[in-house]
């Protein structure tokens, strides 16, 4: 159906691409297998490293290209959720050696030891997280019903940060019978921007609000400040409602609650301000996109 205008929802954003979304093709989806959700782990690790890209500044400034070295590479995680990277070098319980961070071996509770490795930071793995390029309305999980990220995972494709045909990337969206939070990796590192800025040092900082840079970074690497859908509290719980039919709906008649992807604060996602919220489900959007293992 067309899309319609919301007359407060998108003055506060630039204009959206109104019904531009690309057909969705069989041939794609079949190429990926989805991942099974991981366990969640909490920790806490310091801004990045300079990896030549400059900050964002907060809303409204360019990304810069300072970490497109080029695809993602698959990572054993090796790790032990609830575990802290590093170590000090004290044995342990089993009467063996602790993992030495930064020795080039990845062991005991190590998700990655290469020095070399700019997406590992204190033997963790930095997690990417993006808004999409693209939009979408609210009834984007009709033609997968089994799977609510395949826009994450096909945007990403595209950009080249898949190349072994697997799902990678959850989207930071609520429905009837999953929170966010439930379908979201809990990273004890950092949820890193495609520029190479930080996002939040950890799940738990992310918790706390503690965001360092907004996630108004696309797949491209290009920024982009604009509404998410979300229909999720800041504590990743889903907001009470329908989630536009479990996003099988597009009706302006049936009302969803967005974040800001300027925002450094809450509003991230769940918007408070002088925009509509919730706004109609036929509005377009775009989606947060969250790296797993």
């Amino acid at each position: 159906m067309p899309c319609r205008s919301l007359i407060h929802l998108w003055t506060l954003v630039p204009a959206l691409a109104a019904c531009n979304i690309e057909a969705l093709t069989q041939e794609f989806y079949d190429q990926h297998t989805r991942d099974s959700d991981s366990s969640s782990s909490s920790g806490t690790s310091t801004p990045a490293a300079d990896t030549g890209s400059t900050s964002t500044g907060g809303a409204g400034s360019s990304g810069t290209q300072g970490l497109d070295s080029g695809p993602l590479e698959t990572t054993s995680t090796g790790g032990l959720p609830g575990t802290s990277g590093g170590s000090s070098g004290a044995a342990s319980t089993s009467g063996e050696p602790a993992a030495v961070c930064g020795d080039g071996v990845v062991e005991g509770d190590e998700e990655c030891d290469d020095p070399g490795d700019t997406r590992c930071f204190e033997c963790v793995r930095d997690r990417l997280v993006f808004v999409t390029s693209e939009d979408v309305q609210g009834d984007f999980w009709t033609w997968s019903p089994q799977d609510l990220d395949y826009w994450c995972n096909h945007l990403a494709a595209v950009a080249g940060l898949i190349t072994d045909n697997k799902f990678r990337f959850k989207t930071w969206i609520s429905t009837s019978e999953e929170s966010a939070a439930e379908r979201i990796f809990h990273s004890r590192g950092r949820y890193v921007l495609r520029n190479g800025l930080v996002f939040a040092e950890s799940w738990d900082a992310l918790m706390a609000q503690q965001i360092l840079n907004p996630l108004n970074v696309d797949e491209n690497s290009q920024t982009r400040n604009t509404a998410v859908f979300t229909d999720t509290r800041p504590d990743g719980t889903a907001m009470p409602g329908s989630h536009c039919d479990d996003w099988q709906s597009d009706s302006l008649d049936i009302f969803v609650y967005w974040g800001l992807s300027a925002a450094t604060d809450a509003s991230w996602t769940l918007y408070v301000g002088d925009a509509t919220n919730p706004a109609p489900c036929g509005g377009p959007s775009a989606l947060y996109c969250f790296e797993s293992p």
